[in-house]
């Protein structure tokens, strides 16, 4: 596969682009809404809650790249049919679908003026944060990752950059299982940044740190693709079955670096 013009570095998004994270994060929601459901709202968590077509709409969806703000907008819908089982009120695809084609403005904004404060947020997220890191008594289901990538970054032929929804504590426990601890920060764009996607700010900052101006972007989710599409330059590697719109597609990111700069990571 031969790109028109040589990229110049390399951009990566964590979740599932350098870790599989199929196991952990939307674990992570499911467990939320069924424990929240419970905790927050008061009902009867009879039902399976989130499952993957939710997962899909979702991360079809450029705006809710947060899982823990996913999760706490599910709650929310589901707060606002008035039933207390969860059988009940949690949405079906169908109905998810178009409760997201109302949404508008930022995910926090859009559930307090569509749903009220029926859910607290801030709770919300401790809970989701203490099922991913474990809360003492259970084991965090961050311990389920996998790398997707197995060479150090030192390695890959082009300067390397981070465009990230995780914030600190999180990346520092997604580079320890990636080996890649010795990660420059500096080539990190997390949330803590203050930057978040579907922004193209994020790949700005990154290539004006590099000097680059033919990146290659690897994602996996629509707020990655808007990321890319508003950055207008460049070269996006989908990685996945989420984007099937987009003109480079993979199945994991090891296939794309060997197609598109020739790099095997067995090497």
């Amino acid at each position: 596969m031969e790109l028109k013009e040589k990229p110049d570095a390399l951009i990566f998004d964590v979740d599932g682009v350098l870790l599989d994270v199929s196991r952990s994060f939307p674990e992570v929601i499911r467990q939320t809404i069924l424990n929240g459901w419970v905790k927050f709202c008061g009902g009867i968590s009879d039902s399976k809650g989130y499952t993957e077509e939710h997962e899909y709409i979702m991360k079809r969806h450029g705006a809710f790249n947060d899982d823990y703000d996913l999760a706490w907008a599910l709650l929310s819908i589901s707060a606002a049919s008035g039933s207390k089982k969860l059988s009940e009120a949690f949405p079906s695809p169908r109905h998810l679908e178009k409760e997201v084609e109302t949404f508008n403005g930022t995910v926090e904004s859009w559930v307090h003026s569509r749903y009220g404060d029926l859910v607290p947020r801030r709770e919300s997220r401790v809970m989701c944060n203490d099922l991913y890191f474990g809360d003492g008594k259970t084991r965090g289901l961050h311990c389920l990752e996998t790398p997707m990538v197995h060479c150090h970054w030192s390695r890959l032929p082009l300067a390397v950059g981070l465009y990230t929804g995780r914030d600190i504590p999180e990346l520092t426990a997604g580079e320890e299982m990636l080996e890649w601890q010795d990660f420059p920060l500096d080539n990190v764009v997390h949330s803590e940044s203050g930057v978040c996607k579907p922004s193209p700010e994020g790949l700005e900052i990154l290539c004006e740190h590099f000097g680059a101006k033919n990146p290659i972007f690897f994602g996996d989710t629509a707020s990655d693709y808007l990321a890319y599409e508003a950055f207008g330059r460049g070269y996006f590697a989908a990685i996945g079955s989420l984007l099937p719109e987009a003109e480079y597609k993979f199945k994991d990111t090891e296939e794309a670096l060997a197609k598109l700069i020739n790099f095997r990571t067995g090497s």
